[in-house]
């Protein structure tokens, strides 16, 4: 890090050589110092965040997304009734606000109607804007967990937990699948999960077959009105479309 006189000597030669018709952003050896603290601020975040991506990706063994979901965005999403062109709207408008409110997202609604599809082209944008994000479904979710339950498991459980819940976005796909019998693990590990990363204002998404009242009654009313509080939920409602898509929604 520069001094302040050091700053200004070189703030003053860099003027000098400076052609006139040239604005410079910095004109003072402050401005020059405080500069170089933002930036170096900056990169210090932007390799925070490829190292929470990387490690994640270590542990799922795969990228955020799933191999079949790569290429889903928002302008090849089909939206062709007025149902559809909403959720897609909501979408775009999650991604938009990412940031500015700590809310989640429950996408609810039959399978083949786009929900994976949506989520997905949240979680790519994301990774692009250098943010740490994934999507992964409950069951998968619940065997790394109960991998790390054994001795020889390089990975710990206390650490799985960790990186999961320092991710900018989770989405957890397949949510009430586990509403079955035996169902104690699943259903404690989701909201341990989601009331973690709830107090870190860490949001989460939901991909879910099951209707308002059954998410409630899944997940509790705690944990469900801050999910939706300063978030979304958006009903997916029509018949799917999975067959014209080539199986990918």
């Amino acid at each position: 890090m520069m001094t302040s006189s050091k700053s200004a000597n070189v703030m003053a030669r860099f003027l000098a050589l400076k052609p006139a018709h040239v604005e410079a952003h910095c004109k003072t050896g402050s401005e020059l110092m405080a500069w170089q603290q933002e930036e170096g601020l900056k990169a210090s975040r932007l390799v925070a965040d490829q190292n929470r991506q990387a490690r994640i990706e270590k542990i799922l063994g795969r990228s955020g997304i799933q191999p079949l979901h790569r290429d889903c965005g928002f302008k090849n999403y089909l939206a062709e009734t007025e149902d559809q062109q909403q959720a897609l709207a909501l979408a775009k408008s999650y991604l938009r606000d990412f940031g500015n409110t700590h809310g989640g997202f429950v996408f609810s609604g039959n399978v083949g109607t786009g929900k994976n599809h949506l989520a997905t082209a949240i979680v790519r944008s994301l990774i692009t804007k250098n943010k740490a994000a994934a999507i992964i479904t409950v069951a998968e979710l619940c065997q790394k967990f109960r991998s790390t339950f054994d001795k020889s498991s390089p990975l710990k459980e206390a650490d799985l937990m960790r990186d999961i819940c320092r991710l900018d976005l989770l989405v957890l796909d397949e949510v009430g699948v586990q509403k079955t019998a035996n169902n104690d693990f699943e259903i404690n590990l989701l909201s341990q999960i989601i009331d973690r990363r709830q107090l870190q204002l860490k949001p989460t998404g939901m991909l879910t077959n099951l209707n308002h009242s059954e998410m409630f009654a899944l997940l509790g009313d705690r944990i469900m009105d801050r999910q939706t509080n300063g978030g979304m939920w958006v009903p997916f409602t029509w018949n799917s479309f999975r067959s014209r898509k080539g199986g990918r929604a």
